[in-house]
């Protein structure tokens, strides 16, 4: 109904995809101590076109329980209660694509002129947008080796995983094209993609002969991921990768905030990143960090950059958390902290534009700005003609987005049951909890680290009593 033309406008839409599977798993266990399972699943898709439609996806792992060996046993004296050696490998397709579920089909588009002073609309007729006619799915494999243990009668436990995903022909858009054809870059298998990681977990528990009953939990986990191929020869940094990149790196200059007269008058050209304005104290000075005289970003490539370097990393890296559980005598406590170790963010764009404003960021961060006064300031000073230096990405507001939070805290009282069954009642428990209690971070006020966007939701903590009655 979209391509009907009239007086009045009509509109409609019918959309459909489908898939069909196939899918089969096989388990074998020995003895106890040889483990084997066995996975295949067939898929067909009809987002893509009919001869890139089918995928096979097969995977497999293995368990070895040592500690079940006599041998073992023999060597070891009865240590661990439980060795278990594991291997896996398998893979997994996606076809989750970004721009419809026709990516491989250029379809007309048609629409009418709206913009006349009287007469009849034109109508007219625009052309499909570019299309890849073999994109397939975008493929997962991993492997994996692990570890799992427990010694000391069961009261330490852990495991250990270390594997490696590889992504191949991963779904977006290609190799940028020139502006002058007119056109968007199709969607097609564009991009590999190696990610490397590894995750430790460790448990306690243990009960004291004064009948109390603890349990100490950690774990601790951390990934990279690198683009192992792109059409991306030049290694533009304008592209969305390019081959050896780190994902999640961030490009950006070196900067600081000019405090003298005498401090811009000496400085390198800024011209190029900061919209050419006229300095004044207190604005951002970036540096001249391959001292040719001049801040720019080169070719804006990899091999020449200009003065701009890697200034971090946006990825959240050794992530961790602990927790604490006991009981006794009635009484039990709970408390779970996580963090993350390492993590890069970019001023939010909240601060970009008129951050002296008290409506749009935190009043104790948007008031300190530099002036005569406040010379150490964090943000430059305040005006409105600021071009678009403080949009670039630089050190001076790269913020440190590791932290530790008390993510959870509880604490209650189970009354006696000789007590309760006189009420009729089975179980009676008070409690306490509180979640968001407390948090030890590097950010700016206002600032929740935890979230992709920080300033997109105001970071909440709640406090609550209560008492759960079972009859």
């Amino acid at each position: 109904m979209d391509a009907a033309t009239g007086e009045k406008y009509v509109g409609n839409s019918d959309d459909s995809w489908a898939t069909r599977s196939g899918f089969f798993r096989v388990n074998y266990s020995f003895a106890d101590r040889y483990l084997l399972e066995l996975n295949g699943r067939y898929d067909l898709s009809s987002k893509f076109p009919k001869h890139n439609r089918a995928v096979f996806n097969p995977s497999f792992s293995l368990g070895w329980r040592l500690s079940e060996e006599s041998w073992f046993k023999n060597i070891t004296h009865n240590i661990f209660d439980e060795l278990k050696l594991r291997a896996s490998y398998g893979s997994l397709a996606n076809q989750a694509l970004d721009n419809g579920w026709y990516v491989y089909l250029s379809n007309y588009s048609t629409g009418q002129n709206s913009y006349l002073m009287g007469g009849k609309k034109n109508s007219y007729v625009l052309p499909g947008a570019l299309v890849s006619n073999i994109v397939t799915w975008e493929k997962v494999t991993q492997w994996d080796l692990g570890l799992d243990f427990a010694v000391l009668q069961s009261r330490l436990q852990g495991t250990f995983d270390y594997y490696q995903r590889a992504t191949t022909g991963m779904l977006g858009p290609g190799k940028i094209l020139p502006a002058i054809l007119g056109a968007a870059e199709p969607e097609e298998n564009a991009a590999d993609m190696v990610t490397r990681g590894w995750e430790l977990s460790l448990t306690w528990n243990d009960q004291l002969e004064n009948g109390l009953h603890y349990s100490l939990g950690f774990n601790l986990s951390d990934t990279r991921a690198e683009i192992t191929k792109y059409d991306n020869p030049t290694k533009s940094l304008s592209s969305p990768y390019y081959e050896g990149q780190i994902i999640s790196d961030i490009w950006g200059y070196e900067s600081t905030l000019f405090q003298t007269e005498d401090e811009i008058k000496q400085a390198p050209d800024q011209s190029k990143v900061d919209g050419a304005i006229n300095k004044v104290s207190g604005d951002i000075r970036f540096m001249d960090v391959n001292g040719d005289g001049i801040v720019d970003n080169g070719n804006n490539t990899v091999d020449n950059p200009g003065d701009q370097k890697i200034i971090g990393n946006n990825r959240a890296r050794f992530r961790y958390g602990f927790n604490i559980s006991a009981d006794w005598k009635g009484f039990d406590l709970g408390i779970f902290f996580q963090g993350v170790g390492k993590r890069d963010i970019m001023l939010p764009n909240t601060f970009k534009w008129q951050y002296g404003s008290q409506w749009q960021v935190p009043v104790a961060v948007a008031n300190d700005y530099w002036t005569v006064n406040n010379t150490s300031a964090w943000l430059p000073v305040a005006r409105f003609n600021g071009g678009t230096a403080i949009g670039r990405n630089q050190t001076r507001y790269l913020v440190n987005a590791a932290y530790l939070r008390l993510k959870s805290l509880s604490f209650g009282y189970t009354l006696p049951v000789a007590l309760t069954q006189k009420w009729g009642i089975q179980k009676c428990r008070i409690y306490f909890t509180g979640e968001n209690l407390l948090t030890f971070k590097h950010t700016p006020e206002g600032f929740d680290p935890e979230l992709s966007d920080p300033y997109s939701y105001p970071q909440q903590k709640s406090l609550s009593v209560g008492m759960n009655v079972v009859f």
